[in-house]
């Protein structure tokens, strides 16, 4: 156990990443989810898409929010999975593939992990969507998140959001890089832009509130970075330069 902590104290588990990645992180979130748990901005920014949708969810099953941002857009993360797995088969075969084959690894395992406990915790939340409510044409009262009783129930399943845990899931892709690049913050870019798109698409159509989709987007970073704690102490090249040699070492051995 001792070994393990010890692992966590050295690189890139220093000072600087547990700041940057655990605390910030988790008190901008706990903020942010604060205030919309305790306030009317969900319903607020539901009415404004409402009324910009002419008093009904007329994107609801619209092509562009339905066809291309939610079905296709989950064949697209499906398909995107296959290539990372795909990959991982390649490293049996290929000696250059090997050194990546611990982040690709960590990367299918975040794609295919995160968004199946959002789902499953979806199975255990009471909370309806908004077009259930009947302030938008639906037959139950507005409640915030945490007034609902959680357990089994047969109503709901609303919160956290599903679809946008696949785009977010893709955050992943930031840890993967954060050992060999100087500027990994435009890695976050693949989960942020995928995750939001896939997330405003739910909420233009009625899906979700604002608060649905940044909870997962909070528990979608988290996972990542537990999965990443987890991966990342044994069996992945510690650096870019590691990397490196360990791919120039396959190429010599492939001769």
């Amino acid at each position: 156990m001792s070994a393990f902590f010890n692992k966590l104290r050295s690189p890139p588990f220093a000072t600087g990443f547990w700041l940057r990645h655990l605390v910030l992180p988790l008190l901008l979130a706990g903020g942010i989810l604060f205030t919309l748990e305790h306030s009317t901005l969900d319903l607020w920014l539901a009415d404004q898409w409402y009324a910009w949708e002419g008093g009904q969810w007329a994107l609801r099953n619209h092509w562009f929010t339905y066809d291309v941002l939610h079905h296709h857009g989950k064949q697209f993360i499906i398909l995107l999975g296959v290539g990372v797995l795909g990959a991982l088969v390649a490293g049996l075969r290929w000696q250059r593939v090997r050194p990546v084959r611990r982040p690709l690894l960590y990367l299918f395992t975040c794609m295919a992990a995160l968004p199946a406990l959002i789902a499953f915790a979806k199975r255990f939340s009471p909370v309806p969507c908004p077009w259930h409510l009947s302030r938008y044409g639906g037959e139950v009262l507005y409640q915030h998140n945490f007034t609902y009783t959680f357990g089994a129930t047969s109503g709901g399943h609303c919160f956290p959001a599903g679809h946008a845990s696949a785009g977010f899931a893709l955050l992943a892709v930031y840890f993967c890089a954060l050992p060999y690049v100087q500027r990994p913050r435009f890695f976050l870019l693949p989960g942020l832009v995928v995750g939001s798109a896939f997330a405003l698409g739910q909420q233009a159509r009625g899906a979700h509130f604002l608060s649905h989709d940044l909870w997962t987007l909070t528990l979608c970073w988290f996972g990542a970075l537990a999965l990443f704690i987890a991966f990342r102490p044994a069996g992945w090249p510690h650096s870019r330069f590691a990397l490196s040699a360990a791919s120039k070492g396959a190429g010599r051995s492939d001769g």
